[in-house]
């Protein structure tokens, strides 16, 4: 029997989620656990259930500040190796330390002596998966936004020698932050030309990256030894599983991570994977033998550039030494992606951009050089209000400094004159 945590409606089927409340399933203990004290932090409601743990929203009981606090499911508590496994998560996410990475701050055993929990920030965002459902075909600027922070996240985790497996958009969490770039945006006028206009980022998508629960250390310590996987195991979500690892291949190496990312920009783009539906063995035969249909024929009606289709398809080949092979090979040919909007340090990426004008090397002039041009602009009115100031106030205006146009104005007061 598994509850929805919010409206407490029952369900003894196969629903994951509450048909009236959209929310993740979970059991009769992980629902008793909300209210009650784990470390120091108190349980307040469930976020998500994932395969080794129930996700819960937290309050540190001191300090109030909110966590999202991940308990081993029960079941797991009395395994040495699944407790190993849940704690090698928890470490691979905090060695990485960056900020596209959610960060580990607390670990330890619950209460009752039947678990381990660990702690995480609290990321007040909505799921990737959300939004593809809700709002793809995405614009393609905002996809490379999305894609390009993952891949940054993903290279740091490599550094490390950490590969995810997992990547999906379930395990994205998205922000919405202030812009802080200019974007240049192409647009058609009806009589066939082109015009650019630039103008400042409202917001953008900040990632954050979770779940690194099936992570493999590719040079593990001695302490990790006994937390490998077996040879011919398959660990992953079909639809986003690479080929080798569809096959349980003993050697699934960071490339598996990069045919994850060409499935997300695929689904991005497209609003759905390369390969979907049936069982998830019939997905796994599809991943490992059949081509995916090319992006800008799944989907006509989006912005999709062939730079970006070439990309997506490099990322999709069944042999990894076909693909990119780093995480910032990838980054450096999304540069090349973008369509009909793009940020100005890449406007000559947009083609006609060059040609009318735009300069992706322009700094944007500060206010105060805005300040200045006017200063000297309007000069002769200013030296005509000095003088109008000193007749009626007794003070003279003048410059701090002698010789600069755009000096602040000083006043003294003119001393009595004694004869």
């Amino acid at each position: 029997m598994r509850l929805c945590p919010r409206c407490r409606a029952s369900y003894s089927g196969d629903e994951r989620f509450c048909v009236v409340d959209a929310r993740p399933l979970i059991d009769e203990a992980s629902l008793a656990r909300v209210g009650t004290v784990v470390g120091n932090y108190r349980l307040t409601d469930v976020l998500g259930r994932g395969g080794m743990g129930t996700v819960y929203k937290g309050e540190h009981v001191y300090i109030g500040r909110q966590v999202a606090l991940k308990v081993l499911h029960e079941r797991f508590a009395r395994y040495e190796e699944a407790v190993k496994r849940f704690l090698r998560e928890a470490r691979a996410a905090s060695s990485i330390n960056h900020p596209n990475i959610v960060d580990v701050m607390d670990f330890g055993p619950l209460g009752d002596g039947d678990g381990v929990y660990f702690a995480m920030e609290f990321i007040e965002g909505e799921r990737l998966e959300d939004v593809i459902e809700r709002d793809a075909p995405l614009a393609l600027h905002r996809a490379i936004t999305i894609l390009s922070q993952i891949a940054s996240a993903l290279a740091a985790a490599h550094e490390q020698g950490i590969v995810h497996r997992d990547l999906k958009p379930e395990n994205v969490m998205l922000t919405r932050r202030p812009g802080r770039r200019d974007l240049v945006h192409a647009h058609q006028d009806p009589s066939g030309g082109q015009r650019f206009v630039i103008e400042p980022e409202g917001s953008y998508d900040f990632v954050k990256i979770l779940d690194f629960g099936i992570a493999k250390v590719l040079e593990p310590d001695a302490a990790d030894h006994s937390v490998g996987t077996a040879v011919g195991t398959i660990i992953g979500t079909p639809a986003y599983m690479s080929p080798e690892a569809a096959k349980g291949l003993p050697d699934v190496d960071h490339r598996a991570d990069i045919y994850a990312l060409g499935v997300i920009f695929y689904d991005l783009l497209t609003g759905h994977p390369p390969f979907e539906g049936g069982a998830p063995v019939e997905i796994l035969s599809r991943q490992i033998g059949e081509a995916p249909i090319p992006p800008r024929q799944a989907a006509p009606e989006a912005e999709i550039t062939e730079a970006a289709e070439r990309l997506i398809l490099r990322a999709l080949e069944k042999d990894p030494a076909r693909r990119h092979q780093s995480m910032e090979e990838l980054r450096d040919d999304l540069r090349g992606c973008f369509g009909s909007v793009a940020y100005k340090r890449e406007a000559d990426r947009v083609p006609g951009a060059r040609a009318a004008g735009v300069d992706p090397g322009a700094r944007a002039r500060r206010l105060t050089e805005e300040l200045d041009d006017w200063l000297r602009q309007n000069r002769d009115q200013l030296v005509a209000g000095q003088r109008r100031l000193e007749a009626q106030l007794g003070v003279v205006v003048e410059p701090a400094a002698k010789g600069s146009d755009s000096e602040p104005l000083l006043l003294t007061r003119k001393k009595p004159r004694v004869d």
